[in-house]
């Protein structure tokens, strides 16, 4: 392993997911995920925008046309499916929030990386791990929608425990699993816990 070009690798792969990241003097400090008000613009703001319009916009129709609505299927069609994208729209919207949300919160501890070890900073106290309490460390991904994938680094300790190193969000896309492997495999290398 070549622990510099590694590095410098691990500081460009966490800063294309938009994760906080600094090396400096040896030592990698992976702080909160930085917030993407591109992704929130276009994931959450403007469907839940034009859900509500739709929804608003059928109603409206509703009110005006309710009498011929008994007398035309196309008319009751266009009532149903109009509310049924309506509702489609925020319900994509929320899901996004929370899944955004999720994302924050799991790479909103601060981590650093310092001669072999990896500390997670928890509001005032430091939890240190490295080969003499992890088990191993794995990564899962899950797939959100057609073509959103959020995958997870995490280690498991000597107790059984999850926690998690990061978290990444990727688009219908083969990167976002090969690094995730990568990240597993640089992390199991840093720490020593594969001889």
């Amino acid at each position: 392993m070549d622990l510099k070009n590694d590095l410098d690798l691990l500081v460009l792969k966490l800063k294309r997911y938009k994760i906080n990241i600094v090396k400096e003097k040896g030592r990698v400090s992976i702080k909160s995920a930085a917030f993407d008000s591109q992704q929130f613009l276009i994931y959450c703001i403007l469907p839940l925008i034009f859900g509500t319009c739709v929804v608003v916009g059928v109603t409206i129709f509703f009110i005006f046309s309710a009498s011929y609505l008994i007398k035309s299927r196309i008319v009751a069609g266009i009532y149903i499916l109009g509310y049924l994208s309506g509702f489609a729209l925020l319900g994509f919207a929320y899901a996004s929030f929370l899944r955004i949300k999720k994302k924050k919160k799991e790479n909103n501890t601060a981590k650093i990386l310092f001669k072999n070890k990896l500390i997670f900073k928890v509001d005032a106290r430091e939890v240190t791990y490295d080969a003499t309490n992890i088990n191993t460390i794995k990564n899962t991904i899950e797939i959100h929608g057609d073509n959103i994938l959020m995958g997870n680094v995490f280690l498991v300790d000597a107790e059984e425990n999850e926690v998690t190193i990061v978290s990444l969000e990727g688009y219908k896309s083969n990167h976002l699993r090969s690094d995730l492997v990568w990240l597993e495999n640089f992390f199991k290398s840093y720490l020593k816990l594969e001889e």
